[in-house]
């Protein structure tokens, strides 16, 4: 079920941190291969988070990596390779193809990992790690992660409900536009009434008199310090690699590979454990939970 895997059963600090680094270490690791590595590991962990759903998401990613791959010798023709001209001799080269690639492989990976992250890390546990230390951010945090999935789903009601008694035409051009001008004018009226009775909500609860309060049911014990430290170690290894410049690259003005060290292989190896560290959990919890069964 949706929400109820090992993966978002993960103490919201864990979670955190996990995304959190790679997040940046995504953006940060240039060399193809720690790329790879990042797009294959946000692929499975959504797979562990979403299942079969998932494939509609990594489906929507392949256009988006080609549109950014191929789109980019258009707007830079560096590069010494050049694999065809066009438009009165201008370069269409090989670097700035590989460029783009590595560029869209950058981008997807991290879509990928915001999908996740917005599965595990759900408003409770945000509020839970920061609601003490930055109330008023992470309330408005909370309240703007809430906004879409809310908007939407409203806007599914209305559409439901003026098709029900006939006000949607879905005719021509015209009439579908008047017919979505008037969706979001409805939408636009349900919004300020619902941040009116938001704010007098929370006024009536005294929000904001005193220092709050909260529920917590997530405890930090020797498993979650374990996976913690488990996460902090790969992740240090990693950005050891990367700062001695093992995991450089150069795409311009020729692609150089720069030679395989042993320093490049322990951070490649240091960056597929941390980044399939909570896909291991998710599939370890998955084949005992399948042997178990297979017990009764």
């Amino acid at each position: 079920m949706l929400g109820s895997g090992p993966i978002e059963r993960l103490h919201p600090a864990v979670a955190f941190a996990f995304f959190a680094l790679a997040i940046v270490f995504g953006m940060c690791m240039c060399h193809p291969a720690f790329q790879i590595v990042s797009v294959a590991a946000s692929v499975t962990c959504l797979l562990v988070v979403r299942g079969k759903r998932a494939w509609r998401v990594i489906a929507a990613m392949v256009p988006v990596f080609l549109v950014v791959a191929l789109a980019n010798p258009l707007f830079s023709t560096m590069g010494d390779t050049v694999l065809f001209t066009y438009f009165g001799g201008r370069a269409y080269t090989w670097e700035s193809l590989v460029f783009g690639a590595s560029t869209g492989a950058m981008f997807v990976s991290m879509l990928l990992w915001f999908a996740s992250y917005s599965v595990v890390m759900t408003s409770d546990k945000f509020t839970y790690l920061f609601g003490g230390v930055i109330p008023g951010l992470s309330l408005v945090v909370t309240m703007a992660l809430r906004l879409v999935p809310n908007y939407q789903r409203k806007a599914t009601e209305m559409v439901t409900a003026r098709a029900g008694v006939g006000l949607m035409s879905g005719g021509g051009v015209r009439e579908r536009a008047k017919d979505a001008l008037s969706l979001l004018s409805a939408m636009v009226s349900w919004a300020l009434e619902d941040g009116v009775v938001t704010a007098d909500s929370m006024r009536s609860r005294a929000y904001g008199a005193a220092r709050r309060t909260s529920f917590a049911r997530y405890c930090f014990g020797r498993y979650e310090a374990f996976s913690l430290g488990v996460v902090v170690v790969f992740a240090l290894l990693s950005m050891a690699c990367a700062l001695s410049g093992a995991a450089s690259f150069e795409f311009y003005p020729t692609i150089a590979w720069p030679d395989s060290s042993l320093l490049f292989w322990l951070g490649l190896a240091s960056y597929a454990a941390f980044l399939l560290f909570p896909t291991f959990i998710g599939v370890k919890e998955l084949v005992r939970w399948r042997f178990f069964l297979s017990r009764i």
